[in-house]
């Protein structure tokens, strides 16, 4: 089954290329962008995903790129091994 993944028209190549690997793990059925807003302050960002909590759906993930923090929501069945594949490629920094 072909993955899909919704970017937003202004979205950067950075966080396009992770939304698309997070899209091909095979327990993710479905990737959307939400908000993008601009990022204040200086300094690198620990890890591109700052932030993952459990939804109905799937999961909600914040992704921090240069200059700005996206919203994005991973529909999955499985959140727990998606945050466990996130964790295993360094995309989070716990």
């Amino acid at each position: 089954m072909a993955r899909q993944t919704h970017h937003k028209h202004s979205s950067s190549k950075g966080f396009r290329r992770l939304l698309d690997a997070l899209a091909a793990l095979d327990e993710v059925h479905r990737v959307a962008t939400g908000k993008v807003k601009p990022r204040m302050g200086s300094g690198r960002p620990v890890a591109p995903i700052s932030k993952v909590r459990r939804t109905e759906s799937g999961l909600s993930i914040t992704i921090n790129t240069d200059g700005a923090i996206v919203d994005a929501y991973v529909v999955t069945d499985q959140p727990a091994a998606v945050e466990a594949a996130m964790r295993e490629r360094g995309w989070t920094s716990a």
